[in-house]
């Protein structure tokens, strides 16, 4: 299968490009300067910007016999006051999708998006609430409305911390990521171990994630190698 990854040229979004490819699919990677992502087999580059709608359609049909069948996003939002980085570009995206007839989409969000707000540590909340991180996680708020209004099949991943180092156990969590551990947003587990930006591939085979899957809440499973 084909997938577009936006965020391809990113700290994660690089490892899931190798990820993808290492499992036999496709990747169309939408990018603002092609130079930062090398060029290899069964990866199609297409320079341009998810903010803007007729990139995403390109990016959507540079293949004309082959368009993407999912989604993954792994970009990051801004601490600008007022940002709709994220919200823009899902905006651009659902309707794109729903031209090509595509409904599979998955985002990296964070913890302490949404439901998950009440069992991340009181620094964090309060971080959330007096620092720059306001205007990132009220866009990452918008994407989690726009998601659950889309009608589209999707997964948010909501990350604590992703870093480089060794493998961590799989443990998948509910929205809210009640369990995932005292200190989580600062990338450790209970256990001892941290989520591996590396070993990241969405559903998240070996990251310590809270995930929310809209068609099977909860459940175990890569809606990416499924039919």
């Amino acid at each position: 299968m084909r997938i577009l990854i936006i965020g391809g040229n990113g700290q994660t979004g690089r490892f899931v490009v190798d990820e993808a490819l290492q499992r036999g699919h496709k990747i169309t990677a939408l990018i603002r300067n092609p130079s930062t992502l090398s060029a290899r087999e069964g990866l199609k580059i297409v320079k341009g910007t998810p903010l803007e709608p007729s990139d995403i359609e390109t990016a959507f049909s540079v293949v004309p016999d082959d368009i993407p069948t999912a989604v993954i996003v792994t970009i990051g939002s801004s601490k600008e006051k007022g940002t709709r980085l994220m919200a823009d570009t899902h905006e651009n995206l659902i309707a794109a999708m729903k031209r090509h007839g595509v409904s599979k989409i998955a985002t990296l969000s964070s913890f302490g998006v949404g439901s998950s707000l009440p069992n991340i540590t009181v620094i964090m909340r309060w971080a959330i609430s007096n620092t720059e991180l306001a205007n990132s996680f009220a866009d990452h708020n918008h994407v989690d409305e726009i998601l659950k209004k889309s009608g589209m099949k999707f997964v948010l991943l909501r990350a604590a911390r992703l870093t480089l180092g060794r493998k961590a156990p799989v443990r998948f969590l509910g929205d809210d990521g009640k369990g995932l551990g005292l200190f989580a947003g600062m990338g450790v587990e209970k256990d001892g171990s941290c989520p591996v930006r590396k070993h990241v591939w969405f559903i998240g085979k070996r990251a310590s994630i809270a995930m929310y899957n809209s068609s099977a809440p909860y459940e175990q499973q890569n809606c990416y190698d499924a039919e």
